[in-house]
């Protein structure tokens, strides 16, 4: 199982939760569907479609440790790669194998699909990780392959549903915008390790203070595109993690700010659990079975919503 957790499987939820934001968003604002409608054809594709972008996103989320071992050793966490747990070489091959399988299936059920998941694996993958790029430890590069990653995933589910048109580009933003502001934030517990590797993260370029009220800024513009858009299913959990965010600025506490990065990811999910009920199950499965896993396996309690 150590192999199915380097994926990283609960950094899965904001990746289904945005996904399958999009699937809604194109049933409202694009009802036509060329898959003629076939619900049990439609549903087996939404299903085959999201196995794919875990696929691609586990890959890319390897990539991502193995080009992080050293600060993940100073800032104590990710330690599959890390500490030797699963070695770089197998975890290499893991990771290639997974983008292989996702991209070209991904090309065979639609091009438009396939160019989709390029796009992600370039921008959160090569260009996000990798040198001589490694946008990841640049403070605004890392924003932009954050903002791409966020509006492409978003694009997926358009596609699933059976995008016939290019509307997915403009009401994806919305989506990528929310995404950055949560980002924005998970830079700030990295600072000590960040900056002993000399990674120049915003967190560490621009400081605590100044950068959650860019995290503020960034929920506030999702909160006004997503209610210009009439997307209630993204406005509603943005609106109501706006106060998280303000108390994160305000009270400038760790513990407030994990607080805002965890309930906004738990605001959406829910909002999209109201929609597709069935994914409220496959969070619960996720979420006790990675509990039970890692508490069997290395005795952490994780994952957790305690701050």
């Amino acid at each position: 199982m150590d192999y199915i957790f380097v994926m990283r499987p609960t950094l899965f939820f904001p990746v289904w939760t945005v996904f399958l934001g999009g699937y809604h968003a194109k049933t409202i604002f694009d009802p036509g569907n060329p898959w003629e409608n076939a619900v049990a054809v439609h549903s087996a594709l939404l299903v085959v479609i999201a196995i794919l972008l875990s696929l691609m996103m586990g890959a890319i989320f390897i990539f991502n440790q193995i080009t992080d071992i050293e600060t993940d050793r100073k800032n104590n966490k990710l330690f599959f790669i890390a500490n030797n747990i699963i070695n770089k070489k197998n975890a290499t091959t893991e990771g290639t194998l997974l983008a292989i399988i996702a991209l070209g299936i991904a090309f065979i059920i639609d091009y438009k699909l396939g160019l989709i998941f390029v796009l992600i694996f370039i921008s959160c993958g090569i260009i996000y990780s990798f040198k001589p790029f490694s946008w990841k430890d640049k403070p605004i590069l890392g924003v932009i392959a954050n903002f791409l990653g966020g509006w492409s995933v978003a694009a997926c589910g358009w596609i699933a549903a059976g995008a016939s048109n290019w509307k997915f580009v403009v009401h994806a933003i919305p989506y990528a915008v929310g995404l950055v502001a949560v980002y924005l934030l998970t830079t700030l517990p990295d600072i000590p390790g960040d900056r002993s590797a000399k990674k120049i993260t915003f967190g560490v370029r621009y400081g605590q203070k100044v950068t959650i009220y860019c995290a503020v800024g960034f929920e506030l513009v999702t909160v006004v595109l997503a209610f210009l858009l009439n997307d209630y299913i993204l406005f509603l959990p943005a609106i109501a993690a706006l106060p998280l965010f303000l108390i994160a600025a305000i009270k400038q506490n760790m513990n407030d700010i994990l607080r805002a990065i965890k309930f906004t990811v738990l605001f959406a999910s829910l909002a999209v659990c109201v929609k597709y009920p069935a994914y409220f199950a496959v969070i619960v499965l996720v979420f006790f079975f990675s509990k039970w896993y890692y508490r069997r396996r290395f005795n952490l309690e994780y994952p957790r919503f305690a701050a």
